[in-house]
């Protein structure tokens, strides 16, 4: 019976060891296999880029004959007298020959421009003030609109505007014609319908019945204004006063 029991405890023990064996060798695999990844991703990754402390200007104010270096602040100067020195030194006279034929001869690729040419630019533009405004070709329609806006002040009965003096005032040169978009709060307020619309300011007044009433009964005050005392106004009362005159008789016969 001792014998059987020494044998069973001695096979246990070479099982033992032999599983102890394969774990270490199992261990140490797996990091090598670590150890293989990390070199791997480490040779894909890009190299880091080395920016220098100092950037190289390509002077150096120690060996520079135009420059000075200050040992006590660390900064560097120009060397004025040493520059002077060098100036004075070489020949003068070739340096402002050269000066002179750069002047003399201009660059050909660079146009310039005659003073007619540079006039009309002028002319045409109202300048750096006003954001360069361009001044439009004037046509007929134009005209109208712009007669129309100085004549606002007659246009609408219940807005006061500046009485202007449109005779005397001329239409201006430079200008830029615009149309005003609607807010969405003015979408049943003060908004003009598809059929409402047309192509310039006299043709929208001209489609408006209540502009045309007004402008009749306008123009008509103004003749009337304008006729008081004249002969036309004379047969006017006249022709009154013969009617009411006529009509009183043909009362009193009747009578």
């Amino acid at each position: 019976m001792g014998d059987t029991k020494a044998n069973l405890f001695d096979s246990a023990d070479s099982e033992l060891d032999q599983l102890l064996s394969q774990a270490k060798q199992d261990l140490l695999a797996r990091q090598q296999e670590k150890e293989a990844t990390k070199v791997q991703t480490n040779s894909q990754k890009p190299a880091a880029l080395t920016v220098p402390i100092r950037l190289n200007t390509g002077s150096n104010a120690h060996t520079s004959t135009l420059l000075k270096f200050d040992e006590q602040t660390g900064r560097a100067q120009l060397d004025i007298d040493n520059i002077y020195a060098q100036l004075s030194s070489t020949n003068a006279s070739a340096i402002d020959a050269q000066i002179e034929a750069k002047t003399l001869c201009p660059d050909p690729t660079i146009k310039r421009k005659t003073p007619s040419q540079l006039a009309k630019e002028k002319e045409s533009s109202s300048g750096k003030r006003w954001f360069g405004m361009k001044a439009p070709t004037m046509t007929t329609e134009l005209k109208n609109n712009l007669r129309v806006l100085q004549l606002r002040n007659v246009l609408d009965p219940k807005r006061f505007y500046k009485k202007d003096a449109v005779a005397k005032r001329k239409l201006p040169k430079y200008f830029e014609m615009g149309t005003i978009i609607e807010g969405p709060t003015e979408f049943y307020s003060s908004r003009l319908t598809k059929k409402e619309r047309r192509s310039n300011l006299v043709d929208e007044l001209l489609a408006d019945k209540q502009a045309r009433s007004y402008f009749k009964r306008k123009v008509g005050e103004i003749h009337a204004r304008n006729e008081s005392g004249g002969k036309n106004w004379y047969k006017s009362r006249t022709r009154g006063k013969a009617g009411k005159a006529s009509t009183s008789k043909s009362k009193k016969n009747h009578k």
